[in-house]
C-alpha cells in the first residue's frame, strides 16, 4: 500500500494516526511541493522512531513508477508538509498507483490555504482562485498570475497570492521581490489594481516559530523581507463591514 501523509503546518501536528501508519512502512519525504523544516523531520523522526529518506523532484516525477512499484512489494509513506493531494503531484501518484493495482491510503492534515484565511479575518466563501508569483530568471519572467488577481477583484473576491518557494534555500520568494513582481504585472495590465495604496496582508510562517502576519500597502510593503520560512500574500477585495471589523481587531 501506498500511504500519503500530511504533518500539517507546526512542527508537531503529524497526528497519532499517521504516526500508527509509518510504524509499518517505509518512510519517506519530499520537500518539493512544501515546506517540511529539519525541525519538523527530528521531531517525527523522534515519534516514529525510524529514519526517513528524502524524494526528490525526479523521484516525483520521473521516478514516479520506481515508487508506485515499491508500494507493490511493501507498505510505503510518503510524508508532504501540510496536507496530501494539494499539490498535482501527489494526484499524479495516486493515479498511477491506481493504474498498476496499488492501494493508496491519505491521511489529512492542517493546510496552509484554509488556515490563511482564517488567521486573515476574511470571510471563507469571499476568496477566489488563489495564484503564485514564481521566482523569476533571465529568461522566465511570467506576469500571469495578475490575470487571476484581476478576475478575482472583478467578482469582488479576495486573492491568496503564493510566493514561490525554493527548498533548497529554504525560504520563499522575497517579499520585496515579490512586490516588485506585482508592479510590474500592473505596468503591463494598467488595470489600476496594484498600486501604492492598495492593502496587502503579509503572512510569514503561519504556525512555525517566528511567524509574523502583517497589514500593509504596497507601497510600504516592499521593504518588508524575511530570511527564512514560507510566506504568502493576501490581497483583500473590498471588505463588508464585518470584515473590516475583524481585521481591524486581529491587526489592530
Amino acid at each position: 500500500m501506498l500511504f500519503l501523509i500530511g504533518t500539517g503546518l507546526s512542527y508537531d501536528d503529524i497526528s497519532s494516526k499517521a504516526v500508527d501508519a509509518c510504524s509499518s512502512c517505509e518512510v519517506y519525504y519530499e520537500s518539493y511541493t512544501s515546506f517540511m523544516s529539519k525541525e519538523k523531520l527530528d521531531f517525527i523522526r523522534s515519534k516514529i522512531k525510524k529514519d526517513i529518506k528524502e524524494l526528490y523532484r525526479s523521484d516525483l516525477e520521473e521516478g514516479i513508477s520506481s515508487i508506485v512499484a515499491m508500494a507493490k512489494r511493501a507498505d510505503i509513506a510518503i510524508l508532504v508538509g501540510g496536507d496530501p493531494l494539494i499539490a498535482t503531484t501527489h494526484k499524479t501518484i495516486m493515479i498511477e498507483a491506481k493504474k498498476n493495482g496499488v492501494a493508496t491510503k491519505i491521511i489529512h492534515s492542517a493546510s496552509i490555504v484554509p488556515a490563511a484565511i482564517g488567521e486573515s479575518g476574511l470571510d471563507f466563501y469571499r476568496f477566489g482562485q488563489v495564484c503564485t508569483i514564481p521566482k523569476w530568471s533571465e529568461k522566465y519572467k511570467p506576469v500571469s498570475f495578475y490575470e487571476i488577481i484581476e478576475r478575482n477583484v472583478s467578482n469582488n473576491l479576495h486573492t491568496i497570492v503564493l510566493l514561490d518557494f525554493d527548498h533548497k534555500e529554504g525560504r520563499s520568494l522575497d517579499c520585496a521581490d515579490a512586490i516588485n513582481t506585482l508592479k510590474i504585472a500592473e505596468g503591463k495590465y494598467q488595470k489600476k489594481i496594484i498600486t501604492d495604496d492598495t492593502a496587502i496582508i503579509i503572512m510569514h510562517n503561519l504556525s512555525l516559530s517566528g511567524e509574523q502576519k502583517i497589514i500593509s500597502k504596497v507601497g510600504l510593503a516592499g521593504k518588508i523581507s524575511f530570511n527564512s520560512g514560507p510566506t504568502l500574500i493576501i490581497i483583500p477585495s473590498k471588505m463588508s463591514d464585518i470584515e473590516k471589523e475583524v481585521v481591524a481587531a486581529m491587526y489592530g
